[in-house]
Order: C-alpha cells, then sequence, then structure tokens
C-alpha cells in the first residue's frame, strides 16, 4: 500500500471513513429502535397479565361480585354499582389494549387472546344489558363498534354457573356420568 500522494486521496479516503461511521451508526440506532419496541411490547403484555390478574383477584376474593353474574332475578342498587364499576373498569382494560393493537404495540394474536375475555365480562343477558343501556357510554366509538360486532357472533355464556360445577362433570370419557365426591 503507497502513502496518499494528493488531498483529493485523503479526501477520498476521509468521505470512505465517515460514510462506515455513518453505517455503523445508523445500524447501532435500528438496533437500539428494536430494543426500545420489544420493551414497549413487554410493558404492555406485562400491564394486560397484571389487569387480567386483578380480575381474577377481584371476582375470586368478592362473593358479591361472583353472585351478581349469576343471581336470577333484579340487581339491588349496591349490586347494579358492583357489577357497573367492575365491568367499567375490565371494558376500559380491553379498551387500551384495542388501542394498544391499533397502534401496532402488541400483535393480533396476544390482542385477540385478550379480547376474548370480553366474551365473559359481556357473555350473560345481565351483562350484555348494561353494555347495550350504559356500559358503552365514554367509550371510543370505533371501539364500540368492534366489541358490539364481537358480541353479536357470541352466544350467551354460562360459564359462570359452570364453575359452581365444575367437580360434578365427568373426570373421563369412560366414566360420562360419574361425579367426582
Amino acid at each position: 500500500m503507497t502513502i496518499p500522494e494528493t488531498i483529493s486521496d485523503l479526501g477520498s479516503i476521509a468521505n470512505l471513513l465517515a460514510a462506515i461511521g455513518v453505517l455503523v451508526t445508523l445500524i447501532y440506532l435500528s438496533r437500539q429502535v428494536r430494543q426500545g419496541n420489544l420493551f414497549a411490547r413487554s410493558q404492555a403484555r406485562q400491564r394486560m397479565v397484571e389487569q387480567a390478574h386483578e380480575e381474577l383477584y377481584r371476582w375470586g376474593k368478592d362473593p358479591q361480585l361472583r353472585n351478581c353474574f349469576v343471581k336470577k332475578g333484579p340487581l339491588s342498587e349496591e349490586e347494579h354499582e358492583i357489577v357497573h364499576y367492575f365491568l367499567l373498569a375490565a371494558m376500559r382494560q380491553r379498551e387500551w389494549e384495542w388501542f394498544q393493537y391499533k397502534d401496532g404495540v402488541i400483535s393480533k394474536d396476544v390482542y385477540e387472546a385478550y379480547h376474548e375475555v370480553i366474551g365473559l365480562h359481556l357473555g350473560t343477558p345481565r351483562t350484555r344489558n348494561w353494555w347495550r343501556t350504559v356500559g358503552r357510554i365514554g367509550f371510543n366509538p370505533a371501539f364500540v363498534v368492534v366489541v358490539d360486532a364481537f358480541l353479536g357472533r357470541r352466544e350467551v355464556t354460562s360459564y359462570f354457573e359452570e364453575i359452581r360445577r365444575y367437580d360434578r362433570w365427568p373426570t373421563t370419557p369412560d366414566q360420562p356420568d360419574q361425579a367426582i365426591v
């Protein structure tokens, strides 16, 4: 290799080194952006898990709330409020998840998995009536359309009644009529 003979040769080498520096910087920045996006997705999923756990914990620890989902006949004023505020918080979380999905923070499969919870929250005649009458007030109109379409494809659930009797179900296919005692 020879020593550059002119200022022009030195300028060419400096331009090459500058281009390499810019390329290395862009690669570094793209990796940083990718890491930031992964972190944001991780944080969003973590928040979704925490919210789902809070809802399950509330259902598990609050017999009055559980009973409101299966109670025959009208609810008392206090029970109406218990169901209202529980569903309001739960549906606000589903709306947040919907926003995260629309913004590309969470993937479609993650969104759809958590979106299925709406089938439980709004799966009884009582809770669907809540949604139709007072529930959808204050939510993003596009989110309301998504929920309405989802509910239009879903049957009313007996999930809450089934929870109260799952130990009476058959334990194996070859013991169809035996309950656990």
